[in-house]
């Protein structure tokens, strides 16, 4: 079996790609989750049907080894949904009628709550006309920002959010200008207006650093944590805040602007009406 940390993160999705094998839908849906376990796990979708073990995949035979190098003959991989153009989709359509090499040919399509309205409309068709030997694989952080028509014919698996968090001491600091900026309303955007000041990956750091300090607040009570004066109905606003700044970021939009919104939207929702901190 491949030993890869996203299959223990995502477990459960692992699983249900492992019971689908025996009957593959023509498109498979990976929502939630973070861009690269929604990557990996395509990976692991395209190696379970290719794979030359059985139980697979195994990481080590020829097809495992081609898809993991994403050197897979079979395999087209679009790293981004809005980048993808209608001719791309157009030109495919043949080989989609030819017998695949192997078992499988796969199509991945990252980051398709970009994908514009022409090329979907194209990969519509393909999907409404399947080919035997194709699976096409659209992956987004989350079903609603995708046309309404490619999730209907899609079988969808929703990743869990993830929740654990290594420290590392930048992300401690930039958790600790962004809680004294929502207890203070001063201090935060200062860095996030910096050019370059945040980058994706440095956000998505501080969104799971917040999204840790909220799950210690619905567990115990501590006077230090950021949260724990809340009461259920804040927590629940502040978990629905960090989940868009999520999805915001993974959509491509600036991060200078989503790490802005979301300190703002969590210092008025905090603060809105009374003083939610204990003195």
């Amino acid at each position: 079996m491949w030993n890869n940390p996203t299959l223990s993160s995502q477990s459960r999705i692992a699983l249900l790609i492992d019971r689908l094998v025996s009957c593959p839908p023509n498109c498979l849906l990976l929502e939630g989750g973070t861009r690269n376990e929604r990557r990996e796990l395509a990976l692991y979708w395209a190696m379970s049907l290719n794979c030359r073990a059985n139980p697979g995949p195994c990481g080590q035979c020829p097809p495992c080894v081609q898809i993991q190098g994403h050197e897979f003959r079979d395999m087209f991989h679009m790293e981004e949904g809005k980048k993808v153009k209608i001719e791309e989709i157009r030109d495919l359509r043949p080989v989609f009628s030819q017998k695949p090499h192997f078992s499988y040919r796969l199509i991945i399509i990252e980051e398709c709550q970009g994908l514009g309205s022409a090329p979907a409309n194209a990969l519509l068709k393909s999907l409404e006309e399947p080919k035997p030997g194709n699976s096409f694989i659209l992956l987004a952080p989350q079903r609603e920002n995708l046309f309404s028509t490619l999730v209907s014919r899609s079988f969808v698996l929703t990743l869990n959010r993830s929740t654990s968090y290594t420290q590392d001491d930048e992300t401690e600091e930039l958790f600790r200008e962004l809680s004294g900026f929502v207890r203070t309303g001063r201090g935060w955007l200062t860095r996030t207006m910096k050019k370059g000041g945040v980058d994706q990956a440095m956000a998505q750091k501080v969104i799971l650093r917040c999204r840790h300090e909220l799950i210690q607040a619905m567990i115990k009570n501590e006077p230090s944590n950021l949260f724990s004066a809340l009461s259920p109905e804040m927590k629940y606003q502040v978990m629905m805040i960090l989940r868009k700044a999520e999805d915001s970021i993974s959509f491509n939009v600036r991060i200078d602007l989503a790490m802005e919104w979301l300190a703002v939207s969590i210092w008025k929702n905090l603060n809105r009406g009374k003083n939610v901190y204990r003195k």
